[in-house]
C-alpha cells in the first residue's frame, strides 16, 4: 500500500516547495519573467538529452502539437504563470490554501466530463480535508497579506489547474511522458513571454546566486520531476491524483515555518490532522472499490 501512496506523497512534498522557490526567486526577478525563464530553460536543458537518447522520439508529429500547446497553455502558462504572478500580491500560506480548492474542481469536472462517479466516502474525505485546511489557516487569515489582484490570479490558477488535469486525462500521448512534459513546459514558457511584456513584469533585477539557485530548484525538481509524477497520477485517475493536493498546503506551512519564519499554530496542527484523516478515508474507500470490482 505504501508503494502505491509514495508517488502522491512525493508529489505533495515537492509541489509544496513551489511557493517557497517563487518567494526566493522574485527577490531577483519579476514573477512572470521568473516563470517564463524557468519553463524555457527546462526545455533547453533537457532537450539535448532526449535528442541523443535512442529510446525516446523527441520531435513531435504534426497531430501531436495540438495537445502539447493546449496542455502547455493550461498547465504552464495559465496555471503556473498566474501562481508566480500572484506571489507579489499574496502570502505563501494563502497561496497554498487556494490549492485546496483544486481537488474539488477536478472532482466536479471529472463527474461532468469524464462521467467519473464520486463515492460518498470520496466526497466526505475531500470535505474533511478541505475543512482541515480552512482550520489550519484561521490564525493567519486575519493578518494575511493578499490584494484583490492576488485573489484574481489565484482563481485563474486553480481553474486552469483543474482544466489542465481533466484535459490531460482525456489525451492520448504517443510521445513518451517525459518528452511530452519537456515540450509542454517549453511551449508554456514561450506563450508566457507576451504576458510578461503586456503587464510590464519582464524585469530581471539581478543575476545572482539567489536567482540561479531558485531557478535550479524550480527547473529540475518542479518542472521536471514533480510534473512527471503529476502526469503519472492524473493519467491513472485525476480525482485520486487531486486528493494529494490537500497535502500541499500542509507541507507548504511546514516549509514556510522552516525557511521563511512563518508561524505554526495549534490551528495548523489540528487542521493537518483533519487533512490526513480525510485522505485516509478517500484512499481506503478507493481500495475497497477496486477489491469489490475485481
Amino acid at each position: 500500500m505504501f508503494k502505491k501512496m509514495l508517488p502522491g506523497l512525493m508529489f505533495a512534498i515537492l509541489w509544496s516547495t513551489g511557493a517557497i522557490g517563487a518567494k526566493f526567486g522574485i527577490r531577483s526577478a519579476d514573477g512572470l519573467m521568473l516563470a517564463a525563464i524557468r519553463f524555457i530553460c527546462t526545455g533547453l536543458l533537457f532537450a539535448p538529452f532526449f535528442l541523443i537518447h535512442p529510446k525516446h522520439r523527441f520531435l513531435p508529429r504534426r497531430n501531436e502539437w495540438k495537445p502539447i500547446i493546449i496542455y502547455g497553455f493550461l498547465n504552464s502558462t495559465a496555471t503556473l504563470g498566474s501562481f508566480f504572478a500572484a506571489q507579489k500580491f499574496a502570502s505563501a500560506g494563502i497561496s497554498m490554501l487556494f490549492t485546496a480548492v483544486t481537488p474539488l474542481l477536478i472532482a466536479l469536472l471529472s463527474s461532468l466530463f469524464l462521467k467519473r462517479k464520486l463515492t460518498r466516502f470520496e466526497v466526505g474525505g475531500m470535505f474533511i480535508s478541505f475543512a482541515g485546511l480552512i482550520l489550519a489557516s484561521l490564525a493567519a487569515l486575519p493578518t494575511a497579506s493578499i490584494k484583490p489582484l492576488g485573489i484574481l490570479l489565484l482563481v485563474i490558477y486553480v481553474v486552469a489547474y483543474a482544466l489542465s488535469s481533466i484535459y490531460l486525462s482525456r489525451t492520448h500521448m504517443s510521445l513518451s511522458r517525459m518528452v511530452f512534459n519537456v515540450w509542454q513546459v517549453f511551449a508554456g514558457g514561450i506563450m508566457l513571454l507576451p504576458f510578461c511584456f503586456l503587464f510590464n513584469t519582464n524585469h530581471v533585477r539581478a543575476v545572482d546566486a539567489n536567482l540561479l539557485l531558485s531557478l535550479a530548484w524550480l527547473i529540475i525538481v518542479l518542472s521536471f520531476v514533480a510534473n512527471m509524477i503529476w502526469m503519472y497520477l492524473v493519467k491513472h485517475d485525476p480525482v485520486t491524483a487531486a486528493s494529494w493536493l490537500y497535502l500541499v498546503p500542509v507541507f507548504g506551512y511546514l516549509f514556510g515555518y522552516l525557511l521563511l519564519g512563518e508561524s505554526i499554530t495549534l490551528y495548523s496542527v489540528a487542521g493537518t490532522a483533519m487533512v490526513i484523516v480525510g485522505l485516509v478515508i478517500s484512499k481506503r474507500k478507493a481500495k475497497n472499490a477496486v477489491t469489490e470490482n475485481a
